[in-house]
């Protein structure tokens, strides 16, 4: 789920956000447009509960999906001010949850395969 427009003004921030919950939802305990926090074409806000139970409230913009607060429906200003961007919504969760990577394989053979392999 790679940000990929072919021009500038087919982004579109909240259709983007609810099209990244729609096929990501497998992926986290918790998934959802948020619903507090003003959207524009620009830019707009999801809320994850990751695997780990672990929340966060991210921004998604043209330049990518970056964390903006550790609560739903928020933007604390010493975490907004956050330079990591992550290019994709895999990317993102391979970053903030540790047993998607283990569960889904983001980035590598899924861990089932594997084991599979070494019996």
């Amino acid at each position: 789920m790679a940000l990929v427009q072919s021009d500038e003004n087919d982004f579109h921030a909240l259709r983007e956000a609810q099209r990244m919950v729609d096929s990501c939802q497998d992926f986290a305990d918790h998934l959802i447009v948020a619903e507090f926090l003003p959207h524009c074409r620009g830019v707009a806000y999801i809320n994850i509960r990751t695997l780990e139970q672990v929340i966060y409230c991210v921004q998604l913009s043209r330049a990518g999906y970056r964390i903006v607060s550790y609560e739903f429906d928020d933007v604390a200003d010493e975490v907004a001010n956050c330079d990591t961007v992550y290019e994709s919504a895999h990317q993102l969760l391979a970053g903030i949850s540790p047993l998607y990577g283990e569960k889904y394989g983001f980035g590598r053979e899924p861990l089932g395969k594997r084991k599979e392999k070494q019996s």
